[in-house]
């Protein structure tokens, strides 16, 4: 008798078990598995330097720093700062290369909204990468060159608006 009473609450635990891990397996399977968005994700699309907009480069670049934020008309506008540390591998050229931007022009001056909205000791102008269609919106892109001696080093900073 006690036999029995052991043997059907075993049966029905796995009854149980068997339930649960079919249904678990059903809300795997039907869950979106999108990646949840964030500011830099979106900060990205809107300056066209998303790895969704560069299909097949292969590399991308990850922005030390992203604002996401609204202009006084309501403008969704995205800032942020690339560090490339310089060498072979990780350089502005290659940065330029990856995104299809041009090669930068004449300094100009970071707007003030760009130097509040990013953390750090932005610098008063940079060499600033002629206007280019491939972007969403508007985008502004600057080139600083960093004096660390590595060939290729340097900050960029990138204000985009749409």
């Amino acid at each position: 008798m006690v036999l029995r009473w052991l043997l059907a609450g075993f049966l029905g635990l796995c009854v149980v078990f068997t339930v649960s891990v079919v249904a678990w397996g059903v809300v795997a399977l039907t869950r979106d598995h999108t990646r949840p968005e964030t500011d830099l994700s979106r900060a990205e699309r809107l300056a066209g330097l998303s790895d969704e907009q560069h299909p097949g480069k292969g590399r991308y670049y990850i922005a030390a720093d992203a604002v996401l934020a609204r202009a006084p008309d309501g403008t969704a506008t995205g800032y942020l700062h690339y560090r490339l540390g310089g060498g072979i591998d990780v350089n502005v050229e290659d940065f330029l290369r990856t995104y299809d931007l041009p090669q930068p022009g004449g300094p100009a001056p970071l707007p003030e909204d760009l130097k509040a909205a990013l953390p750090g000791d932005e610098p008063a102008d940079a060499a600033l990468l002629p206007g280019d269609p491939g972007s969403s919106g508007h985008r502004q892109v600057w080139v600083v060159p960093s004096p660390t001696g590595l060939q290729g080093a340097g900050d960029i900073y990138v204000r985009a608006t749409g």
